[in-house]
């Protein structure tokens, strides 16, 4: 595997099954990349917006004086569907972030694309800019 970027049409990306040696196999792989980029902002996006609500309830209970509806528990539905985003979210920037070690230059040009075009569709909809900030890789 070379150190520096090259534009080639042979690579393994992630597994020893996913590998390719044609142009076909380069911009079906692509493809894939694209979307698992643009679902990893789709999934980024969506967290946010699950703690956005999670607060807003939260708030709504403090003010209405129901105070134990107001606790969060380790427990709580809410915070077990948080985790299990997170762990996806995390499973996917590892992966992205390896398939950017494999120094294709058109598998990276995929992942930013991916990534920018998500941003794209899901970004416009946060006030003031508050995402989670948390990413491991990305």
């Amino acid at each position: 595997m070379e150190m520096y970027f090259e534009f080639s049409k042979r690579s393994t990306v992630l597994f020893r099954q996913w590998a390719f040696n044609s142009y076909g196999g380069l911009a079906g792989s692509m493809v894939g990349l694209f979307a698992m980029a643009f679902g990893f902002e789709a999934i980024r996006f969506y967290r946010a917006h699950l703690l956005k609500e999670a607060l807003i309830i939260r708030k709504r209970n403090v003010a209405s004086g129901s105070g134990e509806s107001a606790q969060l528990t380790i427990m709580s539905k809410a915070h077990l569907v948080q985790t299990l985003f997170h762990g996806i979210q995390a499973i996917f920037s590892y992966m992205l972030m390896l398939v950017f070690m494999t120094y294709n230059g058109g598998l990276c040009i995929a992942v930013v694309l991916g990534l920018v075009c998500g941003y794209f569709v899901f970004g416009w909809k946060v006030p003031n800019g508050n995402i989670l900030t948390e990413d491991c890789c990305a």
